[in-house]
């Protein structure tokens, strides 16, 4: 089911509510809010204070990377700590080097003495301090038109290479091994703060569909856009609207039921239907 609406709208905070409300009517079910990495920590503190007990067992805030240690560590495919460690390490250089064509600063460092472990420990630091991708994207973009910083610009597309094939690494090893997991089975997952998802996060979020209780996707969109028969590319929700087609399809693809959008204007909801 999509939960749709403006921004400011209230979306997320109903998602929230519902997550802890249906928590403590449900507590052998596990509620996974799947969020961007760099929001998963103070939103944890939110819902905390939000829940009337001031905290709970069932309810999981984590993001993708998150998500995959999680059900790593319950497959036993490899000890929490060595992933974190060497075993972080190495997936990292496999990730690297699979983009290696794409680089072009570090391609000849990726079988250096301790390059990988710097990238580790900036990749760690990132997270660390809520440091958002999309930060790194504004500074290469800034970067961009400046010849005297030109060495930096190429390191900083080469690092966002590299931490973007991390990323899709994990999200891929998940997707091939998220049908054995019964945390997953025993899961509703509601989906929050994203615009769009890459292939390979799409990948992984129609097994979430197939082998989870239920999916929710939280999406910032005018109701009036949403009703247009086509949106163009240059529009504003044209992103947001191919997401929300795409992960409707993707679960009538695996027989799933797609409840009616359930929308948001901010003062009160109501459901309404496609075409309605």
């Amino acid at each position: 089911q999509m939960i749709l609406g403006p921004s400011g709208s209230g979306k997320s905070h109903y998602i929230y509510n519902k997550i802890i409300k249906d928590g403590i009517k449900n507590p052998d079910t596990n509620y996974i809010l799947l969020v961007p990495e760099q929001y998963s920590m103070a939103l944890q503190r939110k819902l905390v204070m939000m829940h009337p007990a001031k905290g709970y067992m069932n309810i999981d805030v984590i993001g993708f990377n998150r998500l995959c240690f999680r059900v790593f560590d319950e497959l036993n495919i490899k000890p929490q700590r060595v992933l974190e460690d060497f075993g972080k390490s190495m997936l990292i250089r496999k990730a690297a080097g699979e983009r290696k064509t794409n680089m072009s600063v570090y391609s000849g460092s990726l079988d250096k003495s301790g390059f990988i472990d710097e990238v580790k420990s900036l990749m760690s630091e990132m997270y660390q301090y809520g440091i958002k991708r999309e930060s790194l994207d504004g500074v290469i973009e800034k970067l961009k038109d400046s010849p005297s910083d030109i060495l930096l610009y190429k390191k900083l597309i080469d690092m966002k290479e590299i931490f973007n094939a991390f990323d899709d690494k994990l999200s891929e090893i998940l997707a091939d091994n998220i049908e054995k997991s019964n945390l997953i089975k025993r899961s509703v997952i509601a989906l929050d703060g994203f615009t769009g998802f890459t292939p390979i996060q799409l990948d992984l979020i129609e097994k979430l569909i197939r082998y989870s209780k239920d999916v929710y996707g939280v999406f910032t969109i005018d109701k009036k856009f949403y009703d247009k028969k086509n949106i163009k590319e240059h529009e504003l929700f044209y992103l947001t609207k191919k997401t929300v087609t795409g992960l409707k399809e993707l679960a009538i693809k695996n027989s799933v039921d797609v409840l009616d959008d359930y929308f948001i204007t901010g003062e009160d909801s109501n459901r309404w239907s496609d075409g309605s």
